[in-house]
């Protein structure tokens, strides 16, 4: 299958869709639907770095925020064959995937 292919499910079930450096981010419940169309391709992850701002850290007379963590999540990815990657967040596809088979 290739990207098009995709593409066309998810106009098809009238889902959106945010393409971010090539890749395909779609909400958990989309992702789940497409992959299941497209025959449950192999699923791959890597971990992404993001600052989370914490409650109260912002300094007005600064202008900046004073407190930033550092938190690492984890995505979910199949590749198309024309080697586009359709991703996920990781714990919320578990959640998902986990939910319908049982």
């Amino acid at each position: 299958m290739n990207l098009e292919v995709v593409l066309d499910f998810l106009k098809d079930i009238g889902a959106d869709y945010i393409e971010i450096e090539g890749e395909i981010h779609l909400e958990p419940e989309v992702f789940y639907e497409v992959w299941k169309y497209v025959g449950q391709p192999e699923l791959k992850t890597y971990v992404i770095e993001d600052e989370v701002i914490e409650p109260g850290s912002y300094d007005p007379p600064e202008m900046k925020y004073t407190e930033l963590k550092k938190i690492k999540i984890k995505k979910v990815y199949f590749e198309t064959l024309d080697g586009k990657r359709i991703v996920t967040d990781y714990s919320e596809f578990q959640r998902i995937a986990k939910e319908i088979s049982s």
